[in-house]
């Protein structure tokens, strides 16, 4: 069995293992009871106060909340207090959200955890800022008093939203098929559920009246449009969805699982690569001339399809034009500690095209004719910038794959029909399962839950086959499995520090030339140390600065293009901030045991 064989079958395995075992957690626990109560104020702000019961049926070294965290959203002025343990607790930033980790000890001296048959009684109470959205003709607050992200299910809730108004407004229950129930009185929301279950939430959305916020609102969002009608709209719809999609009945169970086949069908057919007789442990030197690119291109890795190239291409079509002498590499103190990366065009001529686009990219962070990636990054925080990055970036892609790896071309080397099928199957099989788990989520029916089952499993099964490399499903041709195996085996002799030790290039034009295939081939990272240890022994012999595609490395210039991609990306996703869908509001999050 070759690796493609093993990684398809450790995927299929895995899915399957995902989806029809039961979670298991290292703690034993329930979360009987949960108490909402939400203050909101004039000037926008919003204080939570949340009450959950724990019930430990097993030892356990504490518990934990997490809050997600929207653009410009803060928590602030926590309390912490818990009843039937010592505690002890800590807030932890992650990515997009608060983590509050709270230490359980059933000892004054805390340093016992509780055991099994304890009852927790935990209070948090805290405020959320920009959680209330002041529009031009209303102001709304959409937030889930209790959120999709726990482990366990609630056995029950009660919550309670304060306006700044007696004053009735306009609310909602979402989603719309919750068994939530709420009720208005005197200024109040109050809202009830026999349970929650784990991956469910209950959100509240409510328009308010401009009239119940002060003039100044600092702890509001503030949004230029007017929302009313299309909140209103987006909630009528959502009933209407629901609605239509009790109609629809159940769909047979066998007729799914009997398709899961077709993705092992496509593959035995389509997939399984040509025997080209190869016998090479390893390659010492690069197999072909080809530039780092092309090479990128046509190798099968996870995450990308051949004939494509990544980000990796790009950084390694940079240091190949540093080793040649197209780009120079300069650097400034930015401060004690750290310096600022520079690039020079040095020459343009004999350049290919999308070496010159590469160029004409970098460019557009040129300052008194210097690239400057310090520079570039303060661009790719605006918006517009990092769209405009992106997009000639994909452009530089496509220009690329359509000049140098047209189908034509391309089809030499690899056989896409088997990645084609999988495409298909997958986009069948989401919209197949999707239709199933709608009726079986919405619709109280015998076997609803084992449908559920089912339609999760099909969905999962048909998002692989869809995301899958191109590697996969398709298959090299017996010239391109020859091309990929032998570059495959450099690859391997690159990762491998020893045998370059023992089989080192001859110059130092060679192990430059190594560095940009490594770069390409993603594990550059090897033949920077290798060659800093075998070459200079230690940067503290001072050849290595001579070397321009060196000193662009060890300048941290590598990073700084993969840095410009995140950047890019961070901003872009940032960006996107205005009326929330269903299910969008703030607040909510999880939390769980430890």
């Amino acid at each position: 069995m070759n690796f493609k064989d093993k990684a398809l079958a450790i995927l299929l395995i895995s899915i399957f293992c995902l989806s029809v075992m039961p979670a298991a957690y290292a703690v034993d626990y329930s979360i009987p009871y949960a108490n909402v109560d939400i203050q909101v104020y004039e000037n926008g702000l919003i204080n939570v106060y949340e009450e959950i019961d724990y019930h430990f049926d097993s030892s356990a070294n504490g518990v934990y909340r997490d809050i997600p965290l929207k653009k410009n959203q803060s928590i602030e002025n926590l309390h912490v207090k818990v009843d039937g343990a010592y505690a002890d607790y800590k807030v932890i930033k992650e990515g997009g959200k608060d983590r509050i980790k709270i230490y359980l000890y059933r000892d004054a001296a805390k340093t016992k955890k509780i055991q099994s048959g304890t009852d927790v009684k935990v209070y948090l109470q805290y405020d959320f800022t920009h959680v209330v959205k002041v529009y031009n003709d209303v102001g709304e607050l959409q937030y889930k008093v209790w959120g999709d992200e726990w482990e366990e299910d609630l056995g029950s809730l009660d919550a309670v939203i304060r306006f700044p108004s007696d004053e009735k407004i306009e609310y909602w229950i979402n989603p719309a098929y919750s068994d939530a129930k709420a009720e208005w009185s005197d200024g109040n929301l109050v809202i009830t559920s026999d349970g929650v279950s784990e991956g469910k939430y209950v959100e509240a959305r409510a328009l308010i009246p401009l009239s119940e916020f002060s003039p100044s609102t600092p702890y509001a969002q503030h949004i230029n449009q007017n929302a009313a009608d299309e909140i209103r709209d987006m909630q009528k719809n959502e009933e209407n969805t629901q609605n239509l999609l009790s109609t629809i009945g159940s769909v047979v169970n066998i007729l799914l699982v009997a398709l899961c086949s077709i993705p092992l069908a496509i593959y035995y057919k389509f997939g399984r690569e040509p025997k080209t007789g190869y016998q090479g442990i390893y390659e010492h030197e690069p197999p072909t001339n080809d530039s780092p690119a092309f090479v990128n291109a046509l190798m099968s890795e996870l995450g990308k399809n051949v004939g494509e190239l990544d980000q990796k291409a790009f950084q390694a079509t940079i240091m190949d034009l540093i080793d040649r002498g197209k780009l120079g590499v300069d650097s400034e103190d930015d401060t004690e500690f750290t310096k600022t990366t520079f690039l020079t065009v040095k020459s343009t001529e004999g350049l290919e095209r999308y070496e010159r686009e590469l160029i004409d990219i970098l460019r557009k962070y040129e300052l008194n004719g210097r690239i400057s990636f310090s520079y570039m990054q303060d661009c790719l925080k605006e918006e517009t910038q990092a769209r405009a990055y992106q997009d000639r970036y994909d452009n530089w892609r496509e220009n690329f794959k359509n000049e140098y790896l047209p189908d034509e071309v391309l089809g030499e080397y690899f056989d896409s029909t088997g990645y084609n099928y999988m495409m298909y199957f997958g986009v069948g099989a989401i919209i197949l399962a999707i239709i199933v788990g709608m009726i079986s989520w919405f619709i109280d029916f015998r076997g609803d839950f084992i449908t559920t089952i089912v339609a999760v499993f099909f969905a999962i099964v048909g998002g692989a086959c869809f995301l899958l490399p191109s590697g996969i499903g398709g298959k090299y041709t017996m010239k391109g499995m020859l091309y990929a195996e032998k570059w495959g085996k450099f690859k391997k002799f690159l990762k491998d520090y020893s045998l370059i030790k023992e089989h080192p290039p001859e110059s130092i034009a060679i192990w430059n030339k190594y560095l940009v295939y490594a770069t390409a081939l993603g594990v550059a990272d090897e033949v920077y140390k290798a060659m800093k240890m075998h070459v200079y022994g230690g940067l503290d012999n001072p050849n290595y600065t001579s070397n321009d595609l060196f000193m662009f490395y060890y300048l941290g210039g590598y990073n700084h293009v993969d840095s410009s991609f995140a950047t890019a990306s961070s901003t872009i996703s940032a960006a996107n901030d205005s009326v929330g869908g269903i299910g969008g509001g703030s607040g909510g999050g999880g939390g769980g045991a430890f």
